[in-house]
Order: C-alpha cells, then sequence, then structure tokens
C-alpha cells in the first residue's frame, strides 16, 4: 500500500485535490497528509440524480457518506435538514453495527464520496492514530449537535 500511496501523492492529481477537500472537513481535522492520503485511497465515488434515495430509515448503516458537491436531504419523523457540499453523513456507521435513524435523499444531481465502514474499521485496525483522531472529531461534532 505505501508504494501505491507515494504514487498517487507525487503524480495523482485526483488524490491531491481528494486530500485538500477531505482536509476541509471537521472529521478529518488533525490529520497529516499522509494519514488524509490514506484516507482518500478509501473513497468510492457515486453520483446521484435529482431525488434518488441514497438510503432508507432502519436499513444497515454502513457507509459515511462525503457530499462532494449538489444537496441532500435528511429526514426524521417530522423534521428535516438540507446539507450542501462539504457536509457528511450517515456517522453512525463508524460507530458498529447499527442501522439509519433516518431517509436520505438526493435533492438535486449530487456527488458523494463513500467510505464503507469495513474499509476504514481496517485502516482503523492498521493505524490507531488514525482511528483516535476520528473517533475523537466525531464524538466533539456529536456532542456540538447536542
Amino acid at each position: 500500500m505505501l508504494k501505491k500511496l507515494l504514487y498517487f501523492l507525487f503524480v495523482n492529481d485526483t488524490l491531491k485535490k481528494n486530500i485538500v477537500f477531505l482536509k476541509k472537513n471537521p472529521l478529518f481535522t488533525g490529520l497529516s497528509k499522509k494519514s488524509l492520503a490514506k484516507i482518500a485511497l478509501l473513497i468510492f465515488r457515486k453520483e446521484y440524480t435529482q431525488y434518488e434515495k441514497i438510503y432508507e430509515e432502519n436499513k444497515e448503516a454502513n457507509v459515511l457518506y462525503i457530499l462532494k458537491a449538489g444537496q441532500v436531504r435528511i429526514t426524521e419523523k417530522n423534521s428535516s435538514k438540507v446539507l450542501e457540499g462539504g457536509d457528511f453523513f450517515g456517522e453512525i456507521s463508524l460507530i458498529g453495527n447499527c442501522t439509519h435513524k433516518n431517509n436520505a435523499s438526493a435533492l438535486k444531481k449530487s456527488e458523494l464520496y463513500l467510505i464503507y465502514r469495513a474499509k476504514i474499521v481496517d485502516l482503523f485496525e492498521s493505524d490507531n492514530k488514525v482511528g483516535l483522531i476520528i473517533m475523537k472529531n466525531l464524538a466533539n461534532i456529536l456532542a456540538k449537535k447536542l
């Protein structure tokens, strides 16, 4: 993986752009460029059409979603909120085997970065410091929402 990482760091413009994008996200505050590159290598890019469902309530939560461009509506019972580029959701997937407590759908054509729980857990196990920093950031973000 180190060879692949070094190659992408010095050659691949997409990876460089993804690192810059991830660095702006509060979930990844405090991570080194090398750690951000490891996370960027885990990203699966997906486009959603207008009104397309991203996930439904009570379905397995196994993906962290980062909104690169577009808008996503999160609805839960009688409330909803609109997310914009740079926002993330589905963070419950980082905590463990859970189900979604809300619904998510694209309000307009949207580009999302998906990071699957299995891949990020593997990263956490191989680099405990990255896992600790991300989980600490997540705890701070969730505490502010209370």
